[in-house]
């Protein structure tokens, strides 16, 4: 495989993982099949003539081939490759477009990597800071949180009773035993 097409490799395959999780790979790095299809959407494999279903196609066929040629790095139900199976497919999508291995590797190649243009980003920024500014807060919830906006915890939301004998609005708590001395 082609030293610019195991870069687009690395850098699709580590999309939408956090560090952790990429050095919890045993094994090596492997690509999600997701990845595989972004992949192809943004380098221009997938045309009118090649469509997703055919993709989905190819590499459901080199999971099975590898599969059942090396069960122990690709278990039944695998949905990732890594960078030999992903040569392999490279490979069978050659052959599904009837076109050069070498033509595909360009088209990969010419691909910097993973985009996120056209992704959800925050809408309303305000709308977020407006419910979670505490000083705002009104009523029962006022109550949840002190002045510095920080929670109170099980304080503020329960009502603890005293359990001292007297009405919970009674003004002379505690008067009673000098009141009544003998």
């Amino acid at each position: 495989m082609a030293s610019g097409t195991s870069d687009v490799f690395e850098k699709y395959a580590k999309f939408g993982k956090t560090e952790a999780q990429v050095k919890e790979m045993k094994g090596g790095l492997r690509i999600e099949t997701r990845n595989v299809q972004k992949l192809m959407k943004e380098s221009g494999v997938i045309d009118s003539k090649y469509s997703t279903q055919l993709l989905d196609n190819d590499i459901m066929r080199v999971i099975g081939k590898l599969t059942t040629s090396n069960p122990t790095k690709y278990p039944k139900g695998s949905k990732t490759l890594e960078k030999e199976g992903f040569d392999a497919l490279v490979h069978q999508i050659a052959d599904s477009k009837k076109t050069s291995y070498e033509a595909v590797l360009e088209k990969l190649n010419s691909v910097s990597g993973p985009s996120t243009a056209g992704t959800t980003g925050v809408a309303n920024a305000g709308n977020v800071a407006r419910m979670t500014d505490t000083s705002k807060y009104t009523g029962a919830h006022k109550e949840r949180f002190d002045a510095d906006g920080k929670g109170k915890g099980a304080d503020g939301r329960e009502d603890r009773s005293k359990n001292t004998g007297y009405v919970g609005n009674y003004k002379n708590d505690g008067t009673y035993d000098q009141t009544h001395k003998k």
